[in-house]
């Protein structure tokens, strides 16, 4: 999975042999020898994002010790892989060696998508959204979204999130690629949850409207592109955005100083959404 595929190959002796010696015999056990490896930018819940050269061609590697606190979002994205195999890159093995959690994936070339206004990338998006909408929540996905953000929900009916539908809570721009011949896949499965078929769609506008689009254009684009948006109640709507403001506000407080631009960004355009929804 080329989450940076301009980058070269590194040697294998110069990144490969900073991983860890166990975790690289177990890699190796199910992949054979690494020729190569070029780290990726993208991601922050796994600590090691590796491209590999291996005979049968490439692969990609996410592991983290089993010590750190996202260590579990692993063994959850290897329990929803087998539900996702159509949408995202095929889990081909997965394991624990030297206090690490590996998975390790099909190599899908593509690029980030493009999320900015008016950006052609958009209708592959939808159409991955579209069939997203109609899987069913996997029993590997229990955390029903009305219970993810309990703590938001102070004067909030969160049941109105409530539904069976497999959900993408973390649909970023380097979560989404957009592949050679114009079809998008969904990365990073490591927070799904079970809630109402729209669910994703709002998170994927939270994003768009994050880089320009102003959430008039962005709900209108829902609308008139994915069905489950359209049909989706204006006050379940209301309350997800409050939600969503609430949280952004949460993660603006409490984040480290070098993200505290990027919160502030985020906190400010759901405020807008906000806005825009309660015509305030």
């Amino acid at each position: 999975m080329s989450l940076a595929p301009h980058l070269p190959g590194l040697a294998a002796s110069t990144v490969w042999s900073g991983v860890p010696q166990p975790l690289r015999a177990a890699v190796e056990v199910t992949a054979g020898p690494v020729l190569a490896a070029t780290e990726a930018a993208a991601g922050r819940t796994a600590r090691l994002r590796l491209s590999l050269e291996v005979p049968g061609g490439r692969v990609f590697l996410k592991a983290t010790p089993l010590s750190h606190r996202h260590a579990h979002t692993l063994d959850t994205e290897a329990l929803v892989a087998p539900a996702v195999r159509s949408l995202a890159p095929r889990l081909l093995h997965h394991g624990t060696a030297g206090g690490w959690r590996w998975l390790l994936f099909d190599h899908v070339l593509g690029r980030t998508a493009d999320l900015s206004p008016g950006s052609e990338d958009l209708g592959a998006v939808a159409r991955v959204l579209q069939r997203l909408a109609a899987l069913p929540a996997p029993c590997a996905a229990p955390l029903r979204a009305e219970d993810r953000w309990a703590h938001l929900g102070a004067g909030l009916d969160l049941g109105l999130l409530a539904g069976d539908r497999l959900v993408h809570a973390d649909l970023n721009a380097g979560n989404v690629l957009v592949q050679d011949d114009g079809t998008a896949v969904l990365l990073d499965w490591a927070r799904p949850g079970r809630g109402a078929g729209w669910l994703s769609v709002g998170f994927l506008l939270a994003q768009l409207i994050d880089a320009g689009t102003s959430p008039a254009d962005a709900e209108d684009w829902a609308r008139r592109t994915l069905p489950d948006w359209a049909s989706a109640p204006a006050d379940a709507v209301d309350t997800f955005v409050t939600a969503l403001t609430r949280r952004r506000a949460d993660q603006a407080a409490t984040c480290a100083p070098a993200r505290r631009q990027e919160r502030d960004g985020q906190l400010r355009s759901a405020m807008g959404w906000h806005r825009f929804r309660t015509h305030a």
